[in-house]
């Protein structure tokens, strides 16, 4: 938006109005588009030196809502009506003026209400960490990466201004005084932890969305010698999410499909129809020779490039000419680049800071290239979310 800021203002009230009578429903993109304009026009409106005090309120409504998710207080509070601080108290065994000090920040942003005098309701946006999966990864973040990295200055001085490229040297290990060791190693040594994690790995296949991107069944529908060929391998696959959507949206689809992870993952549920179990350990050579498409989902942004680039490396002796490569990640937008949807979506950036917490990051469509390149690869396409920076990158073998 240009012009001044009554101009933007008229802009977007008449944007508004337009959408309000519409019969249609609002599009994600078309929401955020207009929630980004008004952040927009909102900061023009600041002194620059009190928008340095947001920061503060941001980081502290998180800190106190943490701190209530973890007593179960929105749990407590009624669905409808209103509880007192006291009664809230009562129930979650808590001390009425700490129950009042937490909430203040949070009724004052909106989060909860304030309905009378220590008096307190719910909102749509409270209730979403009732209802949401993602509450689940929210607490993750807070308790495994921002304990660490609100450290990151004490980092810095410690080990100087470096990135992270390792698994074992970085600021997940430094802060919990377990430098050689990996995230995996560190919090599977605590049973609280390792269930925290599973639990919120679980619930983000609710928001990271497999389809919308990659057309699976217009792309494989008509895929040669099947008899001899797998259609899909599913790698670091988990517990067959991916598969499953896949072969619920395009039923038409024959073939193959190999689920690969640790035997310790696909021993952990039941068979799935349809779908092979095959274990497997993605740094080693893969043993499916020929399939048409080998598919990696949410796996590279763990890994520094080194380990990506062995991910990668060892699937190329295995592929067929016409084999393709499909990476499920975040694609970071780079300077001046077409922003899905006409939106800047921020997901990419807080996930690289908890990447570079434990020595994984978020990528550049270029930094996806050089790793394609690494491997014997090369990137043909990006196959992009309407509003937000998911996607699936194809690549082929470099000589194909």
């Amino acid at each position: 938006m240009s012009g001044t800021l009554s101009a933007q203002a008229e802009a977007l009230v008449s944007k508004i109005k337009e959408l309000e009578t519409s019969s249609n429903n609002i599009s994600r993109a078309d929401r955020l588009r207009l929630v980004q304009s008004l952040e927009k026009l909102t900061l023009q409106l600041k002194d620059p030196k009190d928008a340095i005090f947001d920061h503060l309120t941001n980081v502290f409504s998180l800190v106190n809502l943490r701190a209530l998710l973890e007593l179960e207080v929105p749990q407590n509070i009624p669905t409808t009506g209103s509880i007192s601080a006291t009664e809230l108290a009562e129930k979650v065994k808590a001390d009425a003026s700490l129950i009042v000090r937490l909430m203040r920040i949070l009724t004052v942003t909106g989060i909860f209400a304030m309905v009378g005098p220590d008096e307190y309701a719910h909102t749509p946006y409270s209730l979403a960490y009732i209802e949401g999966h993602e509450v689940d990864f929210l607490k993750l973040c807070c308790d495994e990466i921002l304990v660490v990295t609100s450290r990151l200055p004490e980092y810095f001085r410690a080990v100087g201004a470096r990135d992270t490229t390792s698994m074992t040297e970085n600021p997940f290990t430094w802060g919990n005084g377990k430098l050689g060791s990996s995230f995996f190693e560190i919090i599977s040594q605590d049973p609280r932890r390792i269930k925290q994690f599973d639990i919120a790995m679980s619930t983000q296949d609710h928001t990271l969305p497999v389809l919308g991107m990659y057309p699976f069944g217009e792309e494989l529908i008509n895929s040669p010698d099947l008899g001899n060929r797998a259609l899909i391998v599913d790698i670091g696959g988990g517990r067959g999410q991916s598969l499953l959507q896949i072969k619920e949206k395009w039923p038409q689809l024959r073939g193959r499909m190999i689920l690969q992870d640790r035997p310790v993952v696909l021993n952990s549920f039941p068979e799935l129809p349809g779908i092979e179990k095959m274990p497997h350990n993605f740094f080693t050579q893969q043993p499916v020779r020929y399939a048409h498409a080998y598919y990696i989902r949410r796996c590279i942004h763990n890994w520094t490039d080194e380990h990506s680039i062995q991910i990668l490396k060892v699937i190329v002796p295995s592929m067929a000419p016409d084999s393709r490569v499909l990476i499920g990640e975040m694609v970071v937008p780079e300077y001046n680049s077409i922003r899905p949807g006409g939106v800047e979506d921020m997901a990419p950036y807080w996930m690289d800071h908890n990447m570079f917490a434990f020595g994984g990051r978020e990528r550049t469509k270029s930094d996806f290239e050089k790793l394609f390149a690494a491997s014997g690869l090369k990137l043909v396409k990006v196959w992009q979310s309407e509003a937000s920076s998911q996607a699936v990158l194809e690549a082929r073998l470099a000589d194909s």
